[in-house]
C-alpha cells in the first residue's frame, strides 16, 4: 500500500506517493496511539514546533499526513485554511491535527485550544472530521479527545 504526504509551501503544495514508509500508515486509528507513532516520527525530535494533519480515509486507516506549520520553540502560527487545503486535497474523510511541545509538557496551551476549536468547527463546515488534536513530547502526550472527552 502506497501512502500519500502532501509538502506543503506558501500558496502551493505537493502530493508525494511513499511506496514504503517508515511508520505507521495503513493502520486503522481506533485510538490516538497509531497518530501518536506517527506524529513522534515525524515531529517528536524537532527543536521548534511543527503541526502536521494525519489523513484518514473512509475506513479509519491513516493514508498520509501534511507538514502544515513551522514554529519558534514555543509556538507556531496557522489558520484553519492551511489545514483543510491539503486535506481536501488528499481526499481524506477525516484528519487528526498533531504538534509537538519542545519543552517536553504535553499540556496544551489558551492558544492551543483556541486554534483546535477554530479548526474542529472549520471542519465540520466542509464535511470533514476532526478526530483529535495531539500534543506530542518524546516521552508523554495530550489527547483532546481523550482527555476533554470529545464525541
Amino acid at each position: 500500500m502506497s501512502t500519500i504526504r502532501v509538502r506543503t509551501r506558501r500558496y502551493s503544495f505537493q502530493v508525494h506517493a511513499e511506496a514504503d514508509p517508515a511508520y505507521p500508515f495503513g493502520s486503522e486509528v481506533s485510538g490516538p496511539h497509531v497518530a501518536v507513532a506517527i506524529a513522534r516520527h515525524v515531529i517528536g525530535a524537532e527543536f521548534t514546533e511543527c503541526v502536521i494533519a494525519i489523513f484518514v480515509d473512509s475506513r479509519q486507516r491513516a493514508t498520509g499526513y501534511a507538514d502544515i506549520a513551522r514554529g519558534t520553540v514555543n509556538a507556531v502560527r496557522l489558520t484553519p485554511r492551511d489545514v483543510l487545503i491539503p486535506a481536501l486535497h488528499a481526499g481524506s474523510i477525516a484528519i487528526v491535527l498533531a504538534h509537538n511541545h519542545p519543552s517536553q509538557d504535553p499540556t496544551p496551551s489558551p492558544a492551543d485550544r483556541s486554534i483546535t476549536t477554530a479548526i474542529r468547527d472549520a471542519c465540520t463546515v466542509v464535511g470533514l472530521q476532526l478526530l483529535d488534536h495531539l500534543i506530542v513530547t518524546r516521552s508523554r502526550y495530550f489527547s483532546f479527545r481523550e482527555d476533554e472527552g470529545w464525541t
